[in-house]
């Protein structure tokens, strides 16, 4: 159950920060970001402590609290289908590469899925969120950026994920 409420609040957390930009070196990545590397990981080990059924209405479950949320803090409304549309998509991407890759070690099953849903999520909702109100230089640095940061903060949770059990029973 933590690991389902640390994963609603870190999608959250992302949201609430995602249009705030931050530029370390070259690199241009929102905010956000530092949240979202966590949560394809996070789902992963929902994804070890419970079936698809659950990892399902998590997700789903997350969409509403957040569009809820973001409603309530006045969000642009662009933001927020943008979030919703990408989250959805995204997630749904990585359960089904995490799932069919049921048959391998969990570190290649939580790696994989999130090489797959990591770019899908930035391209989604960076493009709908703020294609026509930011540059096109800055989207792009931005797709960029924040997909580096994703891999980067992904590789190394899934890594801590790996010592992480959430039955001792259940081997990786």
């Amino acid at each position: 159950m933590r690991f389902i409420i640390l994963y609603i609040l870190a999608i959250l957390a992302a949201n609430l920060t995602a249009d705030n930009i931050l530029t370390v070196w070259v690199l241009q990545f929102s905010l956000g970001t530092l949240f979202f590397g966590v949560i394809f990981t996070l789902r992963d080990l929902i994804h070890r402590q419970y079936d698809k059924t659950v990892v399902y209405a998590t997700i789903l479950a997350a969409v509403g609290v957040n569009v809820i949320a973001a409603a309530a803090s006045f969000a642009s409304p662009r933001i927020i289908a943008a979030s919703a549309i990408a989250l959805f998509l995204s997630e749904l991407t990585d359960t089904e590469v995490y799932h069919a890759l049921r048959h391998r070690i969990w570190i290649i099953r939580a790696l994989s899925s999130n090489a797959c849903s990591a770019p899908l999520d930035t391209l989604l909702f960076t493009m709908l969120a703020f294609y026509g109100v930011w540059s096109n230089d800055l989207i792009a640095s931005v797709i960029v950026g924040d997909s580096l940061v994703k891999y980067a903060i992904a590789a190394g949770a899934v890594g801590l994920g790996v010592t992480t059990r959430p039955h001792a029973q259940r081997v990786i």
